[in-house]
């Protein structure tokens, strides 16, 4: 199983619904989440939705890999910076549409309620 590291401050999510015969921007829906600006109550919302998506996502590339055809899958892109230390790092994950949790289907349809 992938793992994750910690989902802190300097984490940035974006998380997109790609995929289909024809990319449309506007289908793609990018949600963007910085959590160092996320208030904790929704931050613990998108950590459980990406936690519980976890067993079913693949990596870019994989033989197995969602995105064949006219399939849509959703793609997370957890990106995190570190300036003291001079670090940046990324992890990208795909999840079929139609394995995704529904914590996830919600959270790209509605993002954070303002």
């Amino acid at each position: 199983m992938k793992t994750l590291p910690e989902l802190n401050d300097d984490a940035v999510i974006e998380l997109a619904r790609e995929g289909g015969i024809a990319w449309m921007p506007k289908l793609a829906g990018l949600r963007r989440f910085a959590l160092a600006s996320v208030p904790i109550s929704e931050r613990e919302r998108i950590c459980s939705a990406i936690r519980n998506a976890l067993p079913q996502a693949r990596e870019p590339g994989e033989p197995d890999g969602p995105g064949r055809g006219d399939q849509f899958y959703y793609r997370i892109h957890i990106s995190y910076s570190h300036p003291q230390r001079n670090q940046y790092a990324e992890v990208i994950l795909l999840i079929p549409e139609d394995r995704a949790p529904p914590e996830l289907t919600e959270l790209w349809r509605n993002g954070v309620p303002s």
